[in-house]
């Protein structure tokens, strides 16, 4: 069996429960970085050398996230084709895993959030982030019948993403993503304008991912930000306010929708040099 039939088996047998976006980049590393060289080798001839030269290919082409995308996917499959004795070993066990430093999310300077806030009050999805700490998707996604004004709260159900070329409607990217938000007071009042312009299938905010970029870009011109931020910083920023305001993690874990209590730790718990001197300073250790 070629790795090629292998790997259509394993995606039809064994992935059938992943969100169209991974898909997507199973088959764009697959195609890119794999095939080319391994799509019509036999399973039983593929070598540890083949598969470190293929993740070498991808650090080199693009980067130590690709590299380390590409060392997990061949990794899985040949555990999957291991454990299916298609072959007696996994390859993959004998090569060494690329290091990624994940990139760092950058919290809003507070000058820079005090010429910005009139621009994001005005953009009813750049409040959803700031405000919400909503991900693109799901403020895409959200729907007036996801808000409830009585209870002033958001119901994060759904995410509209760009998948081939083509947006579509899907769940959240994992189960803890499904959760309810609570509309704070700087949200209130925005939200409230625009969900009574709405029927309950009305989309908050209908427009395609690359025209909520260009918004965020926009506002950033305006307010004349020398540095400018990701959209992404926004919902960064709104986590790291609440984490200054005593916010705990678990509690910040359930509003960002992140899976494991350990991302939302080594995300947002960063102890600086002052923060460890007012901190002992409050227990009269100094």
């Amino acid at each position: 069996m070629t790795y090629e039939t292998w790997y259509r088996q394993y995606m039809t047998l064994y992935k059938t429960d992943i969100a169209p976006k991974t898909a997507e980049s199973y088959e764009h590393c697959y195609a890119t970085y794999i095939a080319p060289t391994l799509a019509a080798v036999e399973l039983e001839a593929v070598t540890p050398d083949d598969l470190q030269s293929i993740v070498m290919q991808a650090f080199f082409a693009a980067g130590s996230r690709q590299a380390q995308i590409v060392y997990a996917q061949l990794h899985a499959v040949f555990a999957r084709a291991a454990r299916s004795r298609r072959i007696g070993y996994n390859p993959a066990d004998c090569i060494d895993k690329p290091q990624h430093a994940a990139k760092q999310g950058r919290a809003i300077s507070a000058d820079d959030w005090k010429q910005l806030m009139p621009y994001i009050r005005d953009d009813i999805g750049l409040s959803l982030a700031a405000y919400a700490g909503l991900r693109r998707g799901e403020i895409l996604g959200l729907e007036r019948r996801d808000v409830d004004l009585v209870r002033g709260q958001l119901t994060i159900q759904r995410q509209r993403l760009r998948v081939a070329g083509k947006l579509i409607t899907s769940t959240p990217k994992s189960n803890a993503g499904n959760r309810i938000v609570p509309i704070c007071a700087d949200l209130a009042p925005i939200i409230q304008r625009r969900a009574h312009q709405l029927t309950p299938n009305g989309l908050i905010c209908p427009m395609a991912p690359e025209t909520l970029n260009h918004h965020w870009r926009r506002a950033q011109a305006a307010a004349d930000i020398p540095s400018p931020y990701r959209l992404h910083d926004l919902r960064h920023t709104y986590a790291t306010q609440l984490v200054a305001a005593g916010c705990n993690i678990k509690t910040l874990q359930y509003l960002m929708g992140h899976s494991t209590y350990q991302l939302t730790a080594d995300t947002y718990t960063h102890i600086n040099a002052e923060q460890a001197r007012a901190e002992l300073q409050r227990v009269g250790a100094l």
